[in-house]
């Protein structure tokens, strides 16, 4: 079983494999944080739901009753799949262009490295999440585009606080083949995040 582990394991992350293992990866761990981050809302909502006098309060585009749990929302989580599948090549290319045009792991190197990540990479994979997710729930490229511009600073920020020190060990310890599954496990946590502020006030929130 051991050997079927390992093999298995080093078909997944060899040349010929890793980009479907890291595209496929990808969608699989948006999907997993958006419904870490569903399950949250729900049991938030129960809680605020039992704790009116009313027995009913707002819940994103629905209502919760008292002692109910709300439902599930399956196309939200398809959609936060799907941006993960469409993002999973980029992600894959992007950490090839780095390790092609800076080989090696030099303090002044890695430095680089997270650099670029933070002032190239970072601000095109919010970007592209926040449009794709507008756009695949039905939003204008202008209902998008607000959304993004009223959220992107805040993700923004947050970026700085979580991925600089995420990349520092990415790119000093570990090998090129690890890197995007390395990152989207950081990212299980950081697609909590995102799935908070891309539906934390509503699934088609714009700015008017």
């Amino acid at each position: 079983m051991l050997y079927l582990i390992r093999h298995v394991t080093k078909k997944l992350f060899s040349p010929k494999y890793l980009l479907a293992t890291n595209t496929v990866t990808s969608g699989v761990l948006m999907a997993l944080g958006d419904a870490i981050q569903q399950e949250r809302e729900r049991r938030a909502g129960l809680l605020k739901a039992a704790s009116t006098h009313a027995g009913v309060v707002p819940y994103q585009n629905g209502v919760v009753h008292m002692g109910t749990r709300p439902e599930w929302d399956w196309a939200r989580t398809g959609r936060m799949l799907t941006i993960g599948l469409l993002l999973g090549p980029l992600n894959h290319y992007w950490y090839l262009l780095l390790d092609r045009v800076l080989p090696g792991a030099t303090g002044r190197i890695v430095a680089k490295k997270v650099l670029l990540d933070e002032i190239i990479a970072s601000p095109i994979f919010t970007t592209s999440f926040f449009m794709g997710v507008g756009l695949l729930e039905g939003n204008t490229v202008g209902d998008s585009f607000a959304i993004l511009r009223k959220k992107f600073l805040t993700v923004y920020m947050m970026d700085w606080c979580v991925w600089p020190a995420a990349q520092t060990f990415n790119f000093f310890v570990l090998p090129p083949r690890l890197r995007v599954v390395y990152v989207l496990c950081v990212t299980l946590v950081w697609d909590v995040f995102l799935s908070f502020m891309k539906h934390a006030h509503g699934t088609h929130d714009t700015e008017h």
